[in-house]
């Protein structure tokens, strides 16, 4: 370009600058590759200097050729030379990405359009131009899009031997990311400055025993300045600690730095106004890639929780004389699950001396599968704020032996505050054995009366063919069939009563089977209407029914739900003498009810709880007249509660009952599709 300086000029014809010999970029670029960006931008400047007295002083330029077109065309950093009116005549090709512009857009650019006026008003007063200095400052560029960049930029007046101002190279170098990176820093050190002060707990930094750094709950505490503990040694803060806390801390703080893991440990710390207070210290190494940096000791202040144990203590000592001469366990656990006493009952019981229990977690004398159980009891307890009695738990004796145990819980208030639980612990092995005793007679009984209803079963049956062939043969005597007759009627009473006797043994052991099906409910009603109408009107009873011609499905087994109604229907024919007997049904929004009517005698209210009971008859004098188990009752409620329903009565002597069931039905889904 014509405008460019001489020195330009002169490089451009020789070797047309941009396109570089391969021998000098290979030979430089090894050389140089490990250079700070420092020492390259002020070689850079050097090179143009010493290029341009070369030339005024006629000097071979071959070696500072290389050199610049190297360095003007391949390092990371836009480079520009404005001529001497401070128009852009040459820049290398990181200077068009850094700037977005193209050949045409930067040739002859003012440089100062790179900037914006605010920042090219701090380079002018700088008064650069006239100084002819070599300058460095972080400044900000006008980028693609018109982005703001942040960049360092490096300038140089280029003046010949006589003094004459040629032009100037700038060196501008991209540190957007440098500076994010230095933001977020300060950022997260602010952040991290915040949390280290903000805490409530004590925190001290040292470095090779000398403090570095303190947060303000310590300085609260302590009711110091931090200018007067910052810079001291750990071992001169007398303020905070005594002489023989101060030996724990240095002796913490030495098996830390030696690698060793410590626990925390208690020691007092002491304010300025002279109170004194219970920490829980821990001393920690801070690294940088495993070479130890420094020690952070950090306190919690446990102050609270040792006067809460301490007033627990003498809360003890209250009842401690009743516990002691207590033939059951008792025992005191703390809010952590602490046992903080322990009477001798409860030693005997664990066979453990008291020494070795307390101050342990009272789960740990218990059976795995009663932690858990426990750990929900011990919460819910707490929550509640309320007893919580008879809870089986089992106890694990010193032997290994397993102990059945049932224990009562009930909470500890300190000041309004929940402090922890006492118990009391009863050893129910004995208990146990006789439960087991009971199950087992109450197993052979069952095991008993289902033998026992099998075998009356099986002779019943060809008894009850025979005497049905006896009545209906036409050779035999009206005399020899009411015989036969009588007899009937007693076989059907008896196989009855063994089929009753086997449900409730299913009933008992939970093993009737039920075969669960969606069931027509009018269907199921008007067929047990049939059977059971030839029946009631044949003891001039009136049968009245109201039964919706559509109602919804169910799901349950047909036999043993007919089997419920038929028995309820059975009972109203037994009896009732007189007037009518009705079955009635109605559907409410979850549930079908079933209603059985009768005008009958009758049930007293003392009754009425009762009935439902397993061999219970309402009436068992010598004169009664109606037969019964008293198993039917008891036998539909139990099978109307394997189908999710109930059964209740409703009845007063002399006035007639009226049993009632409720069974859920299966809901439709009604679907409205629009075309």
């Amino acid at each position: 370009m014509k405008d460019d300086p001489d020195i330009v000029k002169e490089l451009r014809e020789k070797e047309k600058l941009g396109k570089l010999k391969s021998q000098a970029q290979s030979t430089f670029e090894i050389h140089e590759i490990n250079k700070s960006q420092d020492e390259i931008e002020k070689e850079t400047i050097d090179i143009f200097e010493n290029g341009l007295k070369a030339l005024e002083e006629n000097i071979e330029l071959e070696n500072i050729e290389e050199k610049y077109l190297t360095i003007f065309e391949n390092y990371a950093v836009a480079i520009t030379i404005a001529d001497g009116k401070e128009r852009i005549v040459s820049w290398n090709k990181y200077a068009e990405e850094l700037l977005g512009m193209n050949e045409r857009e930067l040739s002859l650019k003012d440089v100062s359009s790179l900037y914006p006026p605010e920042e090219w008003k701090k380079i002018r007063a700088e008064n650069v131009r006239q100084k002819g200095m070599k300058y460095k400052m972080e400044t900000k560029i006008i980028g693609k899009d018109g982005t703001l960049l942040d960049v360092e930029v490096s300038l140089c007046v280029l003046k010949g031997v006589e003094g004459k101002t040629y032009g100037s190279v700038g060196i501008i170098r991209d540190i957007t990311k440098l500076k994010t990176i230095e933001r977020k820093l300060a950022e997260s050190e602010n952040r991290f400055r915040d949390i280290f002060d903000s805490t409530s707990d004590f925190l001290l930094y040292l470095e090779k025993g000398i403090v570095l750094d303190i947060n303000k709950t310590a300085l609260t505490l302590g009711g110091l300045k931090k200018e007067k503990v910052i810079g001291k040694t750990f071992s001169g803060l007398k303020d905070f600690f005594s002489e023989e806390d101060m030996k724990i801390h240095l002796e913490a703080i030495k098996k830390v730095s030696q690698g060793e893991k410590l626990r925390d440990y208690e020691s007092d710390l002491k304010s300025r106004a002279g109170h004194s207070y219970r920490f829980l210290f821990s001393a920690d190494c801070i690294k940088d890639r495993e070479e130890i940096k420094g020690i952070l000791l950090r306190g919690k202040d446990i102050t609270q929780r040792q006067r809460a144990w301490d007033e627990l203590v003498k809360l003890e000592e209250r009842y401690r004389v009743l516990a002691e001469t207590s033939a059951d366990g008792v025992i005191t656990i703390d809010p952590l699950g602490r046992l903080t006493y322990v009477n001798p009952s409860f030693e005997k019981m664990c066979a453990r001396r008291k020494s070795q229990i307390l101050a342990t977690l009272f789960r740990d004398y218990l059976s795995e599968d009663s932690v858990y159980f426990f750990q929900q009891i011990f919460i819910d307890t707490r929550k509640k704020d309320e007893k919580n009695e008879n809870v089986e738990l089992e106890l694990v004796h010193a032997n290994g032996n397993v102990i059945p145990i049932e224990v009562n819980l009930a909470p500890l208030k300190k000041d309004g505050k929940f402090a922890g639980l006492v118990c009391t612990i009863r050893d129910i092995t004995e208990r146990r054995r006789v439960e087991d005793e009971l199950k087992k007679s109450e197993r052979l009984r069952t095991e008993f009366m289902n033998i026992a209803a099998h075998e009356l079963k099986s002779p019943v049956t060809p008894i009850k063919g025979y005497l049905d062939l006896i009545i209906t043969d036409k050779n035999t005597s009206e005399k020899v069939k009411d015989w036969a007759k009588v007899s009937l009627r007693n076989s059907e009473r008896l196989l009855k009563l063994v089929n009753d006797i086997l449900d409730v043994s299913r009933l008992d052991t939970d093993t009737m089977r039920f075969e669960m099906e969606k069931i027509d409910t009018s269907d199921i009603l008007n067929e047990i209407v049939e059977d059971m109408k030839p029946v009631i009107e044949g003891k001039n009873l009136k049968f009245v029914t109201n039964i919706p011609k559509e109602l919804p499905n169910i799901v349950g087994d047909k036999y043993r739900l007919s089997q419920v109604l038929k028995n309820l229907l059975g009972n109203a024919i037994k009896f009732t003498d007189h007037g009518s007997i009705s079955i009635e049904v109605e559907k409410n929004k979850e549930y079908i009810i079933i209603a059985v009517k009768d005008t009958g005698v009758g049930i007293s209210k003392d009754e009425l709880k009762k009935i439902f009971n397993k061999f219970y008859q309402a009436y068992t004098g010598d004169d009664r007249k109606n037969e019964g188990t008293g198993l039917g009752l008891f036998i539909c409620k139990e099978i109307l509660q394997k189908h999710n329903g109930e059964i209740w009565v409703e009845s007063e002597l002399g006035r007639g009952s009226q049993f009632y069931i409720k069974l859920p039905y299966l809901h439709r889904m009604i679907v409205n599709l629009k075309s």
